[in-house]
C-alpha cells in the first residue's frame, strides 16, 4: 500500500495539521490529496489514516479539527449529500477555521452547501491535477500565521486520479498466527467485477434505552473507519439501495443488554430478493461499552469485506445460498475451533458454483487451518492434499487468484523453501489484498529463515493496511520485541488488546515476552490468573522458570529447567522451549526443538529469539538446520539470516 512516508516540514510551516474532509465514497480520493499537501511540504490529518486503534473516532475527528489550521474539503457529488461534512463544516464555522473546497467533480453545491460554501474558496482538481494542487498549496501558505512558503514539488500525476485495488480475505486463525508464507506490498490495477461491492449501512437499532443514545450512530462511524481506504468493498450511507437487478448488500442489526453483556446482532441482507445471507451474535462484556462500537466494526467488516471481496472476483451474481456458503466459510475460519465448518461451507459453495475460483481458494484455506492444527498423519496427510488440489482448481479457473498462491505455498513440502516462495512470486505478481494477509503470511517466511529485521518491514504494512486488526497488530509487535525494539512493541501490543476480544490475551502477551524482556514479574503475575487457561504442571514450571531468573539463583533455574524440560510433548509450545534456553538450558532446549520439528510447534522462527542465542551454538544445530532446509535455502539465495551479521556469528553460519 502506497502509505507516505513522515513528511519533511518544510522551515517557518506551523505545526497544525490541514484537516481533509470527505465522503466515504471518497476515501481513496480524499487519501491522495493528502499525500499531495504532504508532499508540498503541509503535514494533513485524514480519519481514515490517522484515527488510532481504540481511540473514539467521533472525538478524534472533532479534536483534530479544532487544533487545524484548515479545512480542506474534497468535494463531489457524494460529498453533496453528507451529512457529516455538513457537521465538519458547522465545526469549523464554530472554531473559525478557515475551509477550501477541492472539486473532484463537476457539481454544483446543493442549497444546504451553497450557503455553507457560499464564501469559501473553490478550486477545481478535474481541470489539472498538479495545477490545482499547487493552487490549493499556495492558498494555505497565504493563511494568517504562515511565514514562509509551501514548496510545491511536481508530483508527475496524471490530470486523472488513478488509484490501486485491493481486496479482504478471511485472516488466518489463532493457530496459524506463526505459520510460515509469502507476501507482497505493492499493488495494481483493480479488476472489473460483475456487480458492486458497495455495501448500505442500514443502520442499528438500539432496544435497550439503558445503552447510550449515539451508541447506533458510533457504530456506524466506526464501520466507515473500519474500511480499508484502498478497498474493492466499501460502505454507503444512503437512504436506499441504487437502482439496479444485481445483488445490492446492507448491513444493519440490533443493540440491546443481555445480562452482563451487551449483545450485537449484525445482518448482511440482499435488499433485492430480501434474503438474509449473514447473520451472527456478538456478546460485549457491558463494563465496556465505549468498546462496544469499535468492536462491532471490526468483527462484522472483517466478515463483510471477506464475503464480498469473494463475490467481487466472480464474473456473475452469487445466488444468495452460494453467498450465504461463502459467508459461512468467512466466519469460521476465523476460529481454529470451527475450522471444520469452514471447510464444510467452502466444500458447498464449489458444489453450487464450481466456476468460483475463490470458492475453491477458500477450500485451500480452510483446509490449511485443518492441516496446520492436527498432528501428523493419514488425516492430515488427506486435508492437505484436499488444500493442494482445490488450489490447482482455482489456479485453473483464475491464475490472478492470490489466495491461492499464498494458502498453496503453505502446504507444499515444508522444507521446499525455494519452491515456497517461488508461489509467493507468482501471488505478489498477481492481486494483493486489502487485509495485508500476504504481508503477515511473508513476514512469518521471513522469520522462520531468520531474516526478522525484514519480516518487522513486512508486518508493518500489514498494519498500515489494516491497522483495526488485532492479529496485524499482534505479529508486529512481536516481530518489533524479537529485534529487541521494546518501546516500540508496547503500542502495537497495546492496540491488539483493544481490538481483541480475548479477554485473556494481555495476559498471554505478558507470559509470551518475559523469556525476552526479562518483565518475570509481569509473566508470573498473568500465570497466576486462573482466567488464564493452561494445564497445572506447565503453569507451575513457567512460574518456577520466571522466579528462577527474577531472583539470579542457579540452583533455582537448575531446578526450573528440569520441570520444564520434564513436561509431557502436549504441554510444550514456543514458551516453554524460550524459558528453558533463557534458563541456560541450551542443550536441551535444542534437544526439544529437534524433536519438535513435523509437530504443530516447529516453527524455525523460534531459532531467532534472542533467548534462543545459546541453543544456535549447539553442535547438533547444523543438522537441524539441514533438516529443515535452511542450510539448501541460504546457500541457494544468498540471503543469510541475521544472526550472521553479528560480531560474534554462530559457527553454523561459516558453513554456508
Amino acid at each position: 500500500m502506497d502509505i507516505p512516508a513522515q513528511p519533511k516540514i518544510l522551515e517557518g510551516a506551523t505545526s497544525a495539521a490541514v484537516f481533509v474532509s470527505y465522503a466515504t465514497a471518497d476515501r481513496k480520493e480524499a487519501l491522495s490529496v493528502c499525500k499531495a499537501i504532504e508532499r508540498r511540504g503541509a503535514k494533513c490529518w485524514i480519519s481514515t489514516r490517522d484515527v488510532p486503534p481504540g481511540e473514539n473516532y467521533q472525538e478524534a475527528i472533532v479534536r483534530s479539527l479544532r487544533a487545524s489550521r484548515a479545512m480542506v474539503l474534497v468535494f463531489s457529488d457524494a460529498a453533496n449529500n453528507s451529512d457529516e461534512i455538513k457537521k465538519e463544516l458547522s465545526l469549523a464555522s464554530r472554531y473559525h477555521i478557515p475551509v477550501m473546497a477541492l472539486r473532484i467533480e463537476d457539481v454544483e453545491p446543493s442549497d444546504a452547501f451553497a450557503y455553507e460554501l457560499s464564501t469559501r474558496q473553490w478550486i477545481d482538481a478535474f481541470d489539472g491535477w498538479d495545477k490545482s494542487i499547487d493552487a490549493l498549496a499556495s492558498r494555505l501558505h497565504q493563511l494568517p500565521g504562515q511565514t514562509a512558503p509551501l514548496a510545491a514539488k511536481k508530483s508527475h500525476r496524471r490530470a486523472k486520479l488513478t488509484f490501486s485495488r485491493s481486496g479482504l480475505i478471511a485472516t488466518a486463525a489463532a493457530a496459524l498466527l506463526v505459520v510460515v508464507g509469502a507476501a507482497w506490498w505493492f499493488l495494481g490495477p483493480a479488476p472489473a467485477v460483475a456487480h458492486s461491492m458497495m455495501v448500505r449501512l442500514s443502520g442499528f437499532q438500539r432496544l435497550s434505552p439503558d445503552l447510550p443514545a449515539m451508541m447506533p450512530d458510533a457504530i456506524r462511524d466506526e464501520i466507515i473507519a473500519a474500511f480499508n481506504d484502498q478497498g474493492t468493498v466499501g460502505v454507503s450511507t444512503a437512504s436506499a439501495p441504487p437502482p439496479g437487478s444485481n445483488p445490492s448488500y446492507a448491513l444493519g442489526g440490533t443493540i440491546r443488554r443481555d445480562g452482563d453483556h451487551i449483545r450485537v446482532i449484525t445482518r448482511l441482507s440482499n435488499e433485492r430478493s430480501g434474503a438474509t445471507v449473514w447473520s451472527d451474535s456478538f456478546d460485549y462484556d457491558s463494563s465496556q461499552v465505549s468498546r462496544v462500537a469499535r468492536h462491532t466494526a471490526v468483527d462484522a467488516g472483517n466478515m463483510v469485506r471477506c464475503g464480498l471481496f469473494g463475490a467481487s472476483t466472480y464474473p456473475h451474481s452469487l445466488p444468495d445460498a452460494v453467498m450465504s456458503d461463502y459467508m459461512q466459510y468467512c466466519q469460521n475460519a476465523w476460529s481454529p475451533a470451527e475450522g471444520g465448518k469452514a471447510l464444510d461451507s467452502a466444500r458447498r459453495v464449489v458444489a453450487s458454483a464450481p466456476d468460483f475460483s475463490w470458492g475453491w481458494s477458500a477450500i485451500t484455506v480452510a483446509a490449511t487451518g485443518q492441516f496446520l492444527g492436527q498432528e501428523p498423519g493419514l488425516a492430515r496427510d488427506k486435508v492437505r492434499q484436499e488444500g493442494l488440489q482445490a488450489a490447482e482448481n482455482a489456479l485453473k479457473l483464475d491464475p490472478t487468484n492470490s489466495e491461492a498462491l499464498a494458502w498453496q505455498a503453505l502446504l507444499v513440502d515444508r522444507t521446499n523453501l525455494i519452491g515456497q516462495e517461488k508461489l509467493f512470486v507468482r501471488g505478489l505478481a498477481a492481486r494483493p489484498l486489502s487485509c495485508g494477509c500476504e504481508h503477515d503470511l511473508y513476514g512469518a517466511f521471513l522469520a522462520n529463515v531468520g531474516r526478522n529485521a525484514e519480516a518487522a518491514s513486512e508486518r508493518q504494512h500489514g498494519v498500515d493496511m489494516l491497522a483495526l486488526d488485532s492479529g496485524s497488530q499482534l505479529f508486529l509487535a512481536n516481530a518489533l520485541n524479537v529485534l529487541g525494539k521494546r518501546d516500540a512493541a508496547k503500542p502495537h501490543f497495546n492496540a491488539a488488546v483493544d481490538l481483541s476480544r480475548d479477554p485473556g490475551l494481555a495476559d498471554s502477551i505478558a507470559v509470551s515476552v518475559a523469556p525476552e524482556t526479562g518483565e518475570y514479574a509481569s509473566g508470573i503475575k498473568a500465570l497466576s490468573k486462573s482466567t488464564l487457561e493452561m494445564a497445572a504442571p506447565k503453569r507451575a514450571a513457567l512460574i518456577a522458570g520466571f522466579r528462577a531468573m527474577a531472583s539470579g539463583d542457579s540452583e533455582a533455574k537448575t531446578l526450573a529447567a528440569k520441570s520444564l524440560f520434564g513436561l509431557s510433548d502436549d504441554q510444550w509450545n514456543g514458551v516453554v522451549l524460550r524459558t528453558l534456553a533463557a534458563l541456560g538450558a541450551n542443550h536441551e532446549a535444542a534437544a526439544r526443538f529437534a524433536k519438535g520439528i513435523n509437530s504443530r510447534w516447529d516453527w524455525p522462527s523460534l531459532l531467532w529469539y534472542p533467548s534462543m542465542r545459546g541453543v544456535l551454538d549447539q553442535p547438533e544445530i547444523p543438522g537441524t538446520l539441514q533438516r529443515l532446509g535452511l542450510m539448501k535455502y541460504w546457500r541457494a539465495t544468498g540471503n543469510r539470516p541475521d544472526v550472521c551479521s553479528s560480531k560474534a556469528p554462530p559457527a553454523f553460519c561459516h558453513m554456508i
